[in-house]
């Protein structure tokens, strides 16, 4: 029986009790400003880094060598200024990710930020298995702009914010009480020693550059939503659309809040805005003269396989026709864990023999799986590869007190390690944004039980 759609798209959202009604204009969904708090038209100042410290860098930046486009520099810009930080502060996004979204670094790090899951979440992102909003530009850049005017704040100078994002507050505030008031008077991190004049160097270049642009919005969308049917149902192409929501890893918005922020194309903000909200938001409905190449090409599915999911002679103006999961891969899907084996990191005090163990095999096994051989020696920060229950005679619950799952810690190493001795000021979120790494991956590599530091203390890093 053919189920007909017409008479039930949705007026208003009176059917979802727990929704509010959306915003009623154009003007009422494009976000960045109402969210930033900062009246429209303010332009915050310069950070005013000397320009010899551009001089000093060891990368040289120029406006023609700019990475983004007009419509992304255009968007970060607004979304900078309505958090009330100066927009040459965008320079961060073309050193950290090369003003690529999809950037995802071997320790974890995401997005045009290049944000750790942890500092993600603990600056208020979404991070799960549906949505990801390190890869997100609205979320991810108003974030990092609240985090950024926060150690503007303490510190009151942007060179040293600079270096606070970089090797953490703490590391910046002891190397102050040691002497110096300024960056270059203190004593810091070679990375970060390299990483505020590149800073400096990218920003004077990143002001000259001028690159046309035709307007991006960000619009309410309702949550569970699916993309492809609103990309189909406003005639963007769904590439498109993907490309400037990567978050949405399933190519829909999560079932949680009310609803979420997509971005759009200025010219179809309207149109997207009124049929978020006015269509099925599950099935999508034929119109005249569909045909199924072209329903399928629009959503970005199988022809055949469309076909095959539904009845013989569907095909028909406003019958909903079922469509099928996404078939692509989501922007991180080339870093999830290989399904066969567990990577598991080294800790203090561990053995090749009480590792292989833990999942009921032999250390001559685990040296075979490793390339490596059984009397070789491991250090705290070696990786080594361990097949998953199921792989082997052991059950599921061998391993599962001992080594981490797929949801929990899993350091690569970058074929680096250090050991980095704690001295005052130091604290564990300062250390994990000094070396690009989580807390969690800090206290699990060091088996640390709490977050209290000792003046002397010998940790275990892999930097990024």
């Amino acid at each position: 029986m053919l189920l007909s759609c017409s008479g039930s798209r949705i007026t208003s959202l009176d059917h979802r009790n727990e929704n509010p009604r959306p915003p009623s204009s154009v003007d009422q969904m494009v976000l960045p400003v109402l969210q930033g708090g900062v009246p429209a038209g303010f332009e915050a100042p310069s950070t005013d880094i000397p320009a010899s410290l551009a001089a000093m860098s060891d990368i040289q930046y120029s406006p023609e060598q700019f990475p983004g486009s007009g419509d992304i520099k255009d968007l970060v810009e607004q979304i900078l200024r309505s958090e009330g930080v100066p927009r040459e502060v965008a320079a961060l996004v073309w050193i950290e990710s090369n003003f690529t979204v999809g950037c995802y670094s071997r320790v974890g790090a995401a997005g045009p930020w290049q944000l750790m899951p942890t500092t993600g979440r603990e600056l208020g992102l979404e991070i799960n298995d549906t949505v990801d909003e390190r890869y997100s530009w609205v979320a991810s850049t108003r974030a990092a702009a609240r985090y950024l005017r926060h150690l503007y704040n303490i510190f009151e100078d942007w060179s040293l914010a600079i270096a606070a994002y970089n090797c953490g507050p703490g590391r910046v505030q002891a190397g102050l009480r040691q002497g110096g008031n300024t960056f270059g008077e203190i004593e810091l991190p070679g990375e970060t020693d390299a990483f505020v004049p590149r800073f400096a160097s990218a920003a004077e270049a990143y002001v000259q550059v001028d690159l046309e642009s035709d307007g991006l919005a960000v619009v309410w969308v309702p949550a569970d939503f699916d993309l492809r049917l609103l990309a189909a149902e406003i005639g963007l192409d769904i590439d498109s659309l993907m490309d400037l929501n990567r978050s949405y890893l399933l190519e829909r918005t999560p079932a949680e809040k009310d609803a979420w922020e997509v971005v759009v194309p200025m010219e179809y903000a309207g149109d997207a805005f009124n049929a978020a909200w006015s269509m099925d938001q599950r099935r999508y409905v034929v119109k005249e003269g569909d045909t199924w190449d072209g329903i399928a090409s629009s959503l970005g599915v199988s022809a055949q396989v469309l076909m095959g999911m539904n009845p013989a002679g569907s095909l028909q103006p406003g019958v909903c026709i079922d469509i099928p999961e996404t078939q692509r891969q989501p922007v991180n899907a080339g870093y999830v864990e290989n399904p066969q084996f567990i990577r598991y990191t080294v800790r203090m005090g561990d053995t090749l023999g009480e590792i292989a163990s833990t999942v009921g095999v032999s250390s001559r096994e685990v040296a075979q799986w490793n390339e490596m051989s059984p009397d070789d020696t491991i250090f705290p920060g070696d990786v080594l590869l361990l097949r998953r229950s199921g792989e082997t005679p052991v059950q599921a619950e061998t391993c599962s007190s001992a080594l981490p799952t797929e949801t929990e810690i899993n350091i690569v190493s970058g074929g680096g390690r250090v050991t980095h001795t704690v001295v005052e000021g130091d604290t564990l979120w300062d250390l994990a944004m000094r070396y690009g790494v989580s807390i969690e991956q800090i206290m699990y590599l060091n088996s640390l039980e709490n977050s209290i530091l000792s003046l002397g203390e010998v940790l275990v890093i892999i930097p990024e």
